[in-house]
């Protein structure tokens, strides 16, 4: 049994040090960051014609420049405002289109289900590039399509903050419909024929049966795909890069932090304790509503 045991530590061993390397390291070495003055003069080697000084500790110095500074204070409220649209629109369209989906009267299920999976299939970047020439302002198809109807001077799409923040929310619902209705269509076909059937006998019409019957049984199911989902669009930080970084510098807040690091004024230990305050923030969100939603009773049960 002890030389089991030996062997069975020594396989896994190298892949507990791989782990531990690219996975907990970046991480403990990113909060010290957090806790000193790493800029570009003094990173990863002092460079003595800088004039930032050599890296040294400065204890919670960085978090209060951040916690006080208006930017972050603007990128903070922008990606609450942001998870609150996008997480909204996700989990109606998902499902509207679950229930679309499950319907008996629809036609052609195994062509829907083969569509469903593009946005996944497609690499991000592709799509959101394709997206961004699809809003451009001049030569967008979408401005074209308004200018048919009639719309003389359509939206800017890219440059005008509130309408490339439109133009995000609808990116965003075309990049995670495809998990909302995986999830949701799998709680729905759980739903008991016998009840809804029981909900038509008493005389509920299609959305009674909806909201009475069929989403509190799948209300959990919902709940989790909300948080989960939530969680994605608080950590946006790709697609507004690649659509407008510029623009959306001071709008979502791991675009703040990096731009923090890899700006026009590179300061590391700043950029960490961003990284820091949204990780914490994060798991504080993800705690509460796992609390509220009760969601590990029903892991436990």
């Amino acid at each position: 049994m002890k030389k089991t045991t030996t062997i069975a530590l020594f396989l896994i061993l190298p892949g507990m040090a791989a782990f531990l390397f690219f996975n907990l390291w970046p991480i403990i070495y990113s909060i010290y960051l957090a806790f000193t003055n790493a800029q570009l003069g003094n990173f990863p080697v002092y460079n003595p014609e800088s004039s930032v000084g050599p890296l040294r500790f400065v204890g919670l110095e960085n978090f209060r420049w951040v916690l006080e500074n208006e930017g972050f204070r603007e990128a903070f409220k922008w990606t609450w405002i942001f998870v609150f649209t996008s997480v909204t629109l996700k989990v109606s369209a998902g499902i509207f289109l679950s229930l679309l989906y499950n319907s008996r009267y629809v036609k052609g299920k195994t062509i829907y289900r083969s569509l469903l999976i593009i946005p996944w299939a497609l690499p991000l970047l592709f799509s959101v590039t394709v997206w961004k020439f699809m809003f451009d302002p001049i030569f967008g198809p979408i401005n074209q399509l308004l200018k048919s109807i009639g719309v003389s001077n359509p939206p800017n799409w890219i440059n005008d903050p509130l309408w490339a923040f439109v133009a995000l929310n609808v990116i965003e619902v075309w990049l995670a419909y495809p998990f909302m209705i995986t999830v949701i269509t799998a709680a729905l076909q759980s739903v008991p024929e016998t009840l809804v059937e029981a909900a038509i006998i008493d005389g509920a019409n299609y959305w009674q049966r909806i909201r009475h019957v069929v989403l509190p049984i799948v209300g959990k199911p919902i709940a989790f795909a909300t948080i989960l989902t939530s969680a994605a669009s608080f950590q946006y930080f790709m697609v507004p890069y690649i659509y407008n970084a510029g623009l959306f510098e001071n709008k979502f807040l791991l675009l703040y932090g990096f731009r923090k690091a890899f700006g026009a004024n590179p300061h590391y230990g700043r950029a960490s304790a961003v990284m820091v305050i949204a990780t914490l923030i994060l798991a504080v969100y993800m705690y509460v509503n796992v609390r509220i939603t009760k969601l590990q009773e029903g892991a436990r049960g």
